[in-house]
Parts: C-alpha cells; structure tokens; sequence
C-alpha cells in the first residue's frame, strides 16, 4: 500500500512543475498556459479570448495595448499593474475572478494613443493573484517620425544682439505626401527657404499674426529636406558684465500639422572668444550637451519633443563687447604715448607726482626759509609755473579717465 502512495505522490510533483501551478498565499493554487500582448483581443460566444496582433512592440498611433492570460484557478484577486518607462505605477486594473470552466481568459488593457503615447520606451505590466506577483510582460512603446527637425543658431554678435537661426526639416510623410509646411514664427524675421539637396528657393508666405507657410511648388514624397533661414528678434539678453543669456522657448501650437512627437536637435554657434557657461533646460528633464571650440563655442544637445511646452537658456560670456560697443574709449587709457614709455595712466600718476615735487621744491626755495648754502640758485616763479601746468596736466587725465570708465564697463 505504501508504495503506490508514493507514486501517487511523485506523479502528483510532476504535475505540478509540469503544469505550472503556483501556490498563491497558500491556499490558491493557479496554472498559467499563456500570456503575453496583443493590439486586439475579442471575446468569443463560449468567453474565451480571440488574439490578434500578438506583438511586444506598440506605436504612439496604437489604440490600446491589451495584456492577456489563460490560466487554471478556481477563485483569486486579480490585478494588473502597469509601469512606465521610469518605473512609475500608472495604471491599476483588479477584480475578483471565478474560474467556474477551465482554463479562463483574463485581460486588461492600457490606452496609448490619447493615453500614454508621449511617454515612449520600455513599458511593464505585472499579473498578480491575491497580492502575489505571478508574471512580468515588457513592451515598448515606439514614435512614428514624421518629421525631424535640426535647429541651429548662429550669435554673430552680443551686443546689439544679432542671431542668425537655421531650420533643417526633414519629412518622412508615413505613406503620404507633403504640398507644404506650416510652422508658427513669432520670433523670426527675414525668413527665407530653400531645398538641401539643390539650394533651389522655395516660396515663403509669411502672415500677420507670425503663420508661415512654405509652399515646395509639387509632392513631395518620403525623406524630402529642406532648410529655412531666418533672423530672431528677441530671446538674446544681457546679464551685466559681459555675461549673456540665449532663451528659447517652444510651443505645441506652433505647429499645425504635427500630430505625432517630434525628434528635435539644438545647437547654438557662440561668437569668437566667447566663454560658455551652462544649459538650463525647462519643463523637461536635465540636458544633456556637448561643448566644443572649433569655431567659437558650439553647445549641441537634442531630445524629442512631448505635449508640453519646452525651453532652454544658453550661459555665456563674451568680453570682447565693452569694447566692441564703445570703439576706441577702451584703447585711449591704455595706448602707449608716444616718444614718452607711458601710457595715459601712467602720464597721470606722473604729473601728480611731479607737480608734487615741483611745488615742494618752490616752497622751499621761498626767502622765508633760511639757507645753510647759497651754491644752489632756483628761480622759484618758474619753478611753480611748471608745478601748476603740471597740476593741471594731472586734473585732466584724471577727469578723462573718470568719464571713460563708465563707458567701459557698459
């Protein structure tokens, strides 16, 4: 008797492994035969689940994203738990489920499109049984590019700012075809396009209230380029002491035929001599950025654009502006005079001590002083001419050199 106990029992285990079943808080026992994703799923007349599309991978344009799973229970919790690519806890799906016919189909659903299509990557859901984790299925959530954009801009100068912005578009229609573009420039003038294969202009319409349209003459199919040129009216300030700050803001609305996210590229080409600072980014995680010296500073940082607003500030310094803006003021004080090794600070120290000597000298000379010898003879009237010319000498570069310097520092 005792021997095909045991070989029930042992029979028993390999049914267990075999099948899958996994004890839940010991006292629920539940076997799992599938699961995964799927784009669709029905259910049919006798409750089990039809799976179409049975995929990992989604797109932003994807509807809902559908977890499904066949299982063997006979009562349990359920829940499904769904995390985004930072690891966030955005959706919770559970209920109670009666398995009265096995194996029963069980699925829960996640939106993406007008849901979660913004936050692309790697996503996980988990099934859980009466708080107990059962599996872990990943998918990813992918962008349909329908365009990428590279923004360059160029500081010619600091102080009056002059910015010089470059647009490089490139299309990517999704099966469609392109007639025009339409972007909102608030901040541009002097805008211009032209094709990047061939440098061929293309029409531009610019309306009152800053729309621009850009008219490419045919169809254009997948993988066509273009760049607009234009002039940017404000966002370049000045901090004070030669320091300055590029500010660039950026809205959804200003685009009128982008539905989906946008891959965007930055880089801002500093004037000759320029010190870069810092990248402060905005409603949006830390840039990241490069920082080089081939031709002025070029800071280069890039990322994809999400339903929100998005901004970043460019830090630098630029020395050469005092005395780019005030033209000889600076190379007066310190120009060297000539014949004399001096330069008109110098010639200013001079004469004050000199005038300082001369009139000590003449004070001397005076007949009220008594006199241990009579070898040396000053005439002291010429003595003090020379020592009041030199005074005024002295007055005069110290004004010159009090008004100048405010010039300086502006």
């Amino acid at each position: 008797m005792r021997r095909p106990l045991l070989g029930s029992i042992v029979v028993l285990v390999i049914i267990m492994v075999l099948g899958g079943i996994i004890p839940v808080n010991g006292a629920v026992a539940i076997t799992i035969q599938d699961h995964g994703l799927a784009k669709k799923v029905v259910y049919t007349q006798n409750g089990h689940l039809a799976v179409f599309n049975r995929t990992s991978t989604f797109t932003q344009d994807d509807a809902e994203a559908f977890a499904f799973v066949k299982a063997t229970f006979y009562s349990a919790n359920l829940t499904w738990n769904w995390y985004d690519p930072t690891g966030e806890l955005v959706q919770v799906g559970g209920w109670t489920a009666n398995c009265v016919t096995s194996p029963c189909d069980e699925e829960n659903s996640l939106p993406i499109s007008g849901g979660w299509a913004e936050r692309l990557g790697l996503w996980r859901v988990d099934f859980l049984a009466d708080g107990t984790l059962i599996f872990s299925d990943y998918f990813s959530v992918m962008p349909i590019i329908t365009q990428y954009n590279y923004w360059n801009f160029n500081v010619i100068q600091s102080s009056p700012p002059r910015v010089h912005g470059f647009l490089e578009v490139t299309l990517h229609p999704n099966n469609l075809t392109w007639r025009y573009y339409r972007i909102y420039m608030p901040y541009a003038t002097n805008v211009t396009a032209y094709e990047a294969s061939t440098n061929h202009p293309l029409h531009v319409t610019a309306f009152n209230d800053s729309r621009v349209v850009i008219d490419f003459g045919a169809p254009r199919s997948d993988g066509y380029m273009f760049i607009l040129t234009f002039d940017l009216t404000y966002g370049l300030d000045s901090l004070g002491s030669g320091s300055f700050a590029l500010t660039w803001r950026q809205y959804t609305w200003e685009r009128f035929d982008d539905v989906h996210l946008v891959p965007e590229r930055f880089s801002v080409s500093l004037p000759q001599g320029a010190a870069f600072l810092d990248v402060v980014g905005y409603n949006a995680m830390a840039l990241s950025y490069t920082a080089g010296n081939s031709s002025g500073v070029i800071v280069d940082f890039a990322r994809n654009e999400t339903y929100q607003p998005f901004g970043w500030t460019v830090l630098y310094r630029d020395l050469s502006v005092a005395s780019a803006s005030n033209p000889g003021v600076g190379s007066l004080v310190s120009i060297m005079l000539p014949v004399l090794p001096l330069t008109l600070s110098d010639l200013s120290v001079w004469s004050a001590v000199m005038s300082v000597l001369m009139l000590t000298a003449s004070e001397l000379a005076s007949p009220l002083y008594a006199r241990s010898s009579s070898r040396f003879l000053l005439n002291r009237r010429r003595l003090r001419i020379v020592a009041l010319l030199l005074v005024a000498l002295f007055m005069v570069t110290t004004a010159y050199r009090l008004i100048a310097t405010p010039a300086l520092v502006r």
